[in-house]
């Protein structure tokens, strides 16, 4: 049986030197973060009697941990929910309980405060002035307040559009992309690099929208297809405001995409604006129903013009703030409880500053004082912000925990490298001398016969 030490030789020099390009290949891209290690796949070379005949190069592989991966995406569209969420929630707190100043609860003390001061002296100009004043500045925050958390809902939904055009771009990139490794790989090639790429864009989408991917580049979120193959569908959004939706464009028609259905930053948005949208609505409604006992009870006083029936609030009908009744001035002021008592009666101004001990004033806290719910709106959203919080934090860290567990696997070790490339050193210098051992016999046995 012969033996072709030459071709022999010259195989090991081609795998020798393919495993040093994957070898440089991975050096060069040690610090990218989305790239995955490649190594060659070597197999031998049968002859005709299935002896070996060399070494082949059958390709090279590209490491993967598709679970990982799947966990890695998984985990960022929790932090980047809980960041957006967090944002706006955040911000809404500060509104709410801003301080000292502006603050909801220290209005209505001072409201109180300023009828306990009214019924002790009730034909005071100075003091009916400065009742009047504290209703009207009750009024006047809770219509800041209003007004700066549905600025704040405004604002985070116009980030939606923004957020939904990026998704397309991506989606677009992955199809394209989809279509570029499946060409390679007909070439006969890995075609790691783009893989690379569009593992990366996978995980931008993650953070995004929640999506995931299939090992061929198909991504879906909540089971809504957003790349197929090579073809990328448009997401866009439907209606505005609480009514804003999502929806897929399809060839003959579109696919509605549940709120429930997504992830991610855009998810993190449409929650943060639907919670500081029910707190909005919440601090309404305390706030009415502050004003409608007040007005109950002010309408059944007399003010030092004999007048009765004055609300000291206006109401919107549309669950709006509340305000102040233009019309109430330091002589309607109701103050006395009865016509018989004017001006020296200040029962009614009495029985309005008792309205703070009295309990379920704010039906949605029937067994509470005035003081009492507004605190809890307060510590029921504080809850929610600091769950948000504290959800971010801990997907953060379980993140880092994933990250490096898939750096040990996908990930290149320079140690690993080096070893590998002194190895790969020996087969090409064992591989030339094979060579030049079979060039020397040849010349030998020309110059001999």
């Amino acid at each position: 049986m012969s033996v072709n030490l030459s071709s022999i030789g010259l195989s090991g020099i081609s795998a020798a030197e393919a495993g040093i390009a994957a070898i440089e290949s991975n050096i060069t891209n040690a610090s990218n973060p989305n790239y995955s290690a490649e190594s060659v796949i070597l197999g031998v070379r049968d002859g005709p009697l299935g002896e070996g005949t060399g070494v082949n190069v059958l390709g090279t592989v590209r490491s993967e941990a598709p679970f990982l991966a799947t966990q890695i995406n998984s985990t960022s569209s929790s932090q980047s929910y809980n960041a957006a969420f967090s944002q706006v929630a955040t911000l809404a707190e500060q509104i709410v309980a801003p301080g000292a100043q502006g603050d909801l609860s220290q209005a209505l003390q001072s409201l109180f405060n300023a009828f306990t001061n009214l019924s002790a002296q009730p034909a005071d100009a100075t003091v009916r002035a400065s009742a009047i004043n504290a209703a009207a500045q009750f009024a006047q925050v809770d219509q800041n307040i209003s007004l700066n958390l549905g600025r704040a809902v405004a604002d985070q939904r116009s980030q939606i559009s923004n957020i939904v055009t990026q998704v397309n771009e991506l989606s677009g990139q992955i199809a394209q992309l989809n279509g570029q490794i499946v060409a390679v790989q007909a070439n006969g090639q890995n075609g790691g690099a783009l893989k690379d790429q569009r593992d990366g864009l996978v995980v931008q989408l993650a953070n995004l929208i929640g999506a995931s991917a299939d090992s061929n580049g198909n991504v879906s979120v909540g089971g809504v297809p957003l790349v197929s193959g090579s073809s990328a569908l448009t997401l866009s959004t439907t209606g505005s405001g609480s009514s804003l939706g999502l929806q897929v464009v399809l060839s003959k028609g579109s696919m509605q995409v549940q709120l429930g259905q997504i992830g991610g930053q855009l998810a993190g948005v449409f929650a943060g604006a639907a919670s500081v949208e029910q707190l909005q609505t919440r601090i309404d409604a305390y706030a009415t129903s502050v004003a409608t006992a007040f007005n109950g009870q002010h309408q059944a006083g007399f003010g030092l013009d004999g007048s009765t029936g004055n609300p000291l609030f206006l109401i919107s009908g549309l669950g709006g703030p509340i305000g102040i009744n233009p019309a109430i001035n330091t002589q309607n002021l109701a103050a006395a409880a009865s016509a018989a008592g004017l001006p020296g009666d200040g029962s009614n101004a009495t029985a309005i500053a008792a309205l703070a001990n009295s309990l379920g004033v704010d039906p949605a806290y029937p067994g509470s004082t005035l003081g009492q719910a507004f605190g809890q709106i307060e510590s029921d959203f504080g809850t929610t912000v600091q769950n948000a919080a504290n959800n971010q934090q801990q997907a953060a860290a379980s993140l880092q925990s994933l990250s490096q567990l898939k750096g040990s696997i996908t990930g290149v070790s320079l140690n690993d490298q080096l070893t590998h490339l002194v190895q790969f050193q020996n087969l090409l210098q064992a591989s030339a001398r094979a060579v030049q051992t079979a060039n020397d016999l040849t010349t030998f046995l020309i110059q001999e016969l």
